[in-house]
Formats: C-alpha cells, sequence, structure tokens
C-alpha cells in the first residue's frame, strides 16, 4: 500500500463493490482501472494495485474477484 494513498483505496473499493446476496463483491479489473483514473497512477504495476485494493476490500469485509485475464490485451 506504500505506492497508493488509503483513502485513494477506500474510495475505490467502495465505489467498485457491488451488493449481493452473499455480500459485497469487488472485482479487481474494475477496481484497478478505477484506481488508476482516480490517482493519475498509470506507472505502478497491476500486481502492485492489486495487492493495495485486496488488502483494504478484505478489512472492510469484501469478497475480492480477481477477474483479470492474462493475454486479454494481445491482439490476435
Amino acid at each position: 500500500m506504500d505506492n497508493f494513498e488509503l483513502i485513494d483505496l477506500l474510495c475505490v473499493i467502495d465505489a467498485c463493490a457491488s451488493d449481493r446476496s452473499a455480500g459485497r463483491l469487488v472485482p479487481m479489473s474494475k477496481a484497478v482501472e478505477e484506481l488508476r483514473v482516480l490517482t493519475g497512477d498509470f506507472v505502478s504495476s497491476d500486481e502492485d494495485a492489486t495487492n493495495a485494493l485486496t488488502q483494504v476490500a478484505l478489512k472492510r469485509g469484501c469478497a475480492v474477484l480477481f477477474d483479470e485475464q492474462p493475454g486479454a490485451d494481445i491482439m490476435a
């Protein structure tokens, strides 16, 4: 979480969490994208952003969906 401000992480988790019958769910691909837009940080790795967001989401009682697909940005 060193690269990101806690308030930014909290805002993104609250904005991206969707209420489901089983609890709040945060899709990581959406959360990482929202964090980049909010902070303007397009340099930090997706892994760093995901790790920071996951820690905050879990502490807030949210389930985390790791929905990023490796190679999705590769054009065939």
